[in-house]
């Protein structure tokens, strides 16, 4: 299960490697960027005052805390502390085979094998590289305050991110059937299946279930509504299932029951040969999704209160001082101007000047060619299909709505929808 569609949109959420004027996806990321922030955003919601300043203390010491900071703009739903919480959840994913020495790559799953038609327990694999093992370091990390401050803070976004990924199920099931996966489909990253008109992994489906467009503010509020509809009193499992080796057989089971549907769901060993999903299938996964992110809100919070150990008293944070007069942005802004309006969502007007399609996501670079592009405009696979033949915009000027997010110093915008893009005329 080492591979989907994921870019952390940076902040999160989809992870994706430019290499010259390609971009190779890393497949293997549980949950969007924007579910693993809508995660930490419950999860941050749940922490005592005292909590919340030691945990952003800790994450003060992490290699990324000031660009997150610089990132950071100032809005009535949440403060600095809540923000970098929230964009350390999905920097492991950013880091994925990058070379870094806090890089993982194996604690994102645990990959128990699913053997239809009975399904017997099997152990996952690899017990001393897996997501468990992954999530007794940072636990045995966080709980020394003698470690290393850049350590600890890693480790903190780590375990942010692993009681997320922990919870897709697809993270913690690998199927196995004779003839088209006797090496297992690597968490539905082998399995295709075709929700409209075109194939994708289902993996990939189940990641985006909570968001695929990491918007800070958003996912704020998507977590309310989370936390909403399933209240702690509403969620059982949270007294009956305490361990994360618990919730990892949670995970197993709903993989078997909800996302392979007992065995019963049919797959493609490719994209031309994915057969349609079933009515309602997406419908009941985004609800399988939801309770899901609500059990790792409510877990992770636990985590950090039984874990995180500071050597002295952390002073509480400030309250959020922010007026409504802060809030006023431009209607429009040109390329140039979109890297200071990270995480805003505004209509940033262009000219296509030139359109990379590759199998996994699609590129189309504004106003100037990369590597020198301002602006980058990303399509993923599983919307292809909506915005037909790209080429076409190729020497048009655009008006492009959407959230800004930021990959390797620079800005883009993914685009789901063709309402987000406009052509203008007459220019």
């Amino acid at each position: 299960m080492s591979v989907t569609n994921v870019l952390v949109k940076r902040i999160t959420s989809l992870v994706y490697t430019v290499v010259g004027l390609a971009l190779i996806q890393i497949n293997a990321v549980a949950w969007d960027g924007a579910g693993h922030m809508a995660i930490a955003a419950e999860a941050f919601r749940q922490l005592s005052p005292e909590l919340k300043a030691q945990a952003f203390d800790v994450l003060k010491a992490h290699p990324e805390y000031a660009r997150w900071a610089q990132g950071y703009h100032p809005n009535p739903n949440f403060d600095l502390a809540a923000y970098v919480f929230m964009r350390s959840s999905t920097w492991p994913d950013d880091i994925r085979r990058s070379g870094s020495p806090y890089d993982h790559p194996n604690w994102h799953f645990i990959d128990y094998p699913l053997v239809p038609p009975m399904f017997p327990p099997e152990p996952g694999p690899k017990p001393t590289d897996d997501i468990l093992f992954g999530i007794s370091q940072c636990e045995a990390t966080l709980g020394d305050t003698n470690a290393e401050p850049e350590l600890r803070a890693a480790y903190l976004s780590w375990l942010i991110h692993l009681v997320g990924d922990i919870h897709q199920p697809l993270h913690c099931a690998s199927l196995f059937t004779t003839n088209e996966y006797p090496r297992g489909d690597r968490g539905g990253n082998d399995f295709y299946v075709k929700p409209d008109q075109r194939g994708v992994r289902l993996h990939g489906i189940w990641d985006g279930l909570l968001g695929t467009v990491a918007n800070p503010q958003t996912q704020w509020k998507y977590a309310l509504t989370i936390e909403a509809q399933y209240p702690q009193s509403a969620l059982p499992e949270l007294t009956a299932h305490i361990t994360p080796k618990e919730w990892s057989l949670e995970s197993r089971a709903l993989a078997i029951q909800k996302a392979y549907l007992n065995g019963e769901l049919k797959g493609g060993t490719n994209a031309d040969s994915a057969p349609s999903l079933p009515e309602g299938y997406t419908k009941a996964a985004k609800a399988v999704a939801e309770r899901q992110g609500a059990l790792a809100g409510y877990r992770l919070a636990d985590e950090i209160q039984k874990y995180l150990k500071c050597a002295s008293v952390v002073p509480l944070l400030p309250a959020n001082t922010f007026t409504a007069t802060q809030a006023a942005l431009p209607a429009k802004i040109g390329t140039a101007d979109a890297s200071k309006y990270y995480d805003e969502t505004m209509t940033v007007t262009g000219r296509v000047v030139a359109v990379s399609v590759r199998p996994t996501v699609a590129l189309m670079d504004l106003d100037k060619p990369y590597p020198d592009a301002p602006f980058t405009l990303v399509v993923f696979e599983e919307n292809f299909g909506r915005f037909g033949n790209l080429q076409n915009l190729k020497n048009q000027d655009v008006e492009v709505n959407g959230n800004i997010t930021e990959y390797r110093g620079k800005p883009e915008i993914i685009l789901e929808s063709t309402n987000q893009i406009k052509v203008v005329t007459g220019k």
